[in-house]
């Protein structure tokens, strides 16, 4: 498929020079014939759909009608890639009862994913996904400036929305991402960690123990020197204390005896 030189009066320009919004054109051209070559072969993909809430993975199949569409609102572009991402063995979740089940159920609209409330014969409550599910993309330009892609059931439950720098607007991402839509480029948004990244993040990971460590051990020495501190104190008071108690008895001591001296002299 050919990509960037599908631009209309326009194929001397470098990538460089073309702007957004014929950048924009080129991808809904490249997407438009990608569909085409979906619907005329009407083709179904392998794919592992995996359902994020649940912690699941399915085998799915990834079928048409395969459709595209461009919209246009105020200053925004947008073209749109809808299909279907198909269950090949149903998927029953069991709940405790109906009211959990019925969340489970609301749960899963947020999703796109429709799903039905049942009960066998000894009472028990389950749900059960409907088989086909609403899959989509979209590629939208913003403003006339920045280009922002959505998935929703694309290969998984989690729905991605991010921006697409303009340096990414080419023949080889464009390819990745049209390859990503029919499920045989699943780890193109999965993080890899290069050596240098793993190193840097354990000596992250070490120096925030140490820092801890060193928090914990401060925190633990004005503890210590908080109860010295308490203990001085009361120390000090019971000795204040006691001075006070040997002054009241020898004061007691010597009053009683004046008093007894003047009692003899009268």
């Amino acid at each position: 498929m050919s990509f960037l030189d599908e631009l209309e009066h326009n194929k001397d320009k470098q990538v460089s020079e073309k702007t957004p919004k014929e950048l924009w054109e080129s991808c809904f051209k490249y997407f438009k014939h990608f569909v085409s070559i979906l619907q005329k072969d009407n083709d179904e993909f392998a794919v592992d759909f995996r359902f994020v809430f649940l912690n699941l993975t399915s085998k799915c199949l990834l079928t048409g009608p395969f459709e595209i569409s461009r919209m246009q609102n105020n200053s925004d572009l947008t073209l749109e890639i809808k299909m279907y991402t198909q269950l090949i063995d149903p998927i029953k979740i069991k709940r405790n009862d109906r009211r959990s089940a019925e969340l489970l159920k609301i749960k899963l609209s947020k999703d796109n994913i429709s799903s039905l409330v049942k009960s066998d014969n000894k009472g028990n409550y389950f749900i059960k996904i409907n088989s086909s599910l609403k899959s989509n993309f979209k590629l939208t330009l913003k403003q006339g400036t920045d280009f922002i892609i959505e998935y929703s059931n694309v290969c998984t439950t989690a729905k991605r929305s991010f921006q697409l720098p303009i340096a990414k607007i080419d023949q080889a991402n464009m390819d990745k991402i049209a390859q990503y839509l029919i499920g045989q480029n699943q780890t193109l948004y999965t993080e890899s960690i290069s050596d240098e990244d793993i190193s840097k993040l354990r000596e992250k990971i070490e120096l925030e123990k140490k820092l801890k460590s060193k928090r914990e051990a401060d925190i633990q020495a004005k503890i210590e020197k908080d109860i010295e501190l308490e203990e001085i104190r009361k120390a000090n008071t019971i000795q204040q204390r006691s001075k006070r108690y040997v002054r009241n008895q020898v004061n007691k001591l010597k009053n009683s005896v004046i008093d007894k001296v003047k009692d003899i002299m009268s």
